[in-house]
């Protein structure tokens, strides 16, 4: 080989190189998205499902993170902010029938397992993306746990005047979205299709870059 041929390719090898070292971090990013979701995107009704409830996952993960912090740096909070949460937990939780400090420790419990509860929803959302029949447990698990939490741990009375309406539509929603999910898919198992209106999904499946 001629020495403008061994030069000519070790400036190649170079640039090479160089460009799988700064190169964008989206390859392993839809590395990562492939390997928690799956190479295939799913039909249209699983997707529909899909985003509808992990808008309302994200909701009720915050609120709980959040709250959860909050009622733990509460001395942090009154040192800082002023704002004496320890004392307006303490209130309302006499207001529901609690005694001392009660609610509070209650409350910090709550959010804390709420945390997992949503947790263990959102990997039967990854379940119900990659279309497992198993999904349904895991979401209709965690919900099921959250909503008992708050009335039988908590109290009927937080669960019916500090949970508002948006909190009981959004479950509600989780609830009945999962259950019919679940439905479609076993109705396309059995040779049926997962469509509302008997059209044919199945070809709508690709896979991901």
């Amino acid at each position: 080989m001629a020495e403008g041929e061994i030069e000519d390719n070790i400036l190649n090898e170079k640039k090479e190189l160089k460009a799988t070292k700064f190169q964008s971090p989206v390859p392993i990013l839809k590395k990562i998205r492939n390997l928690i979701f799956g190479k295939r995107i799913p039909d249209i009704y699983t997707q529909l499902t899909f985003y509808m409830n992990s808008v309302i996952w994200t909701t009720f993960m915050v609120w709980n993170i959040i709250s959860y912090f909050t009622l733990s740096s509460r001395d942090f909070i009154m040192q800082q902010k002023g704002i004496p949460i320890e004392r307006i937990i303490h209130d309302r939780g006499i207001a529901l029938g609690f005694e001392g400090d009660e609610f509070l420790a209650r409350l910090t419990t709550f959010h804390a397992i709420s945390i997992i509860c949503w947790g263990v929803v959102f990997f039967g959302l990854i379940l119900l993306f990659r279309k497992s029949r198993r999904f349904i447990y895991f979401i209709i698990g965690g919900v099921t746990f959250y909503i008992g939490m708050s009335i039988f741990y908590i109290g009927f009375g937080y669960f019916t005047e500090d949970m508002t309406a948006y909190d009981k539509v959004a479950l509600l929603i989780v609830v009945v979205s999962t259950l019919l999910h679940s439905y479609l898919m076993r109705n396309e198992r059995d040779g049926g299709t997962i469509g509302f209106f008997g059209e044919s999904t199945r070809s709508t499946l690709e896979e991901a870059e």
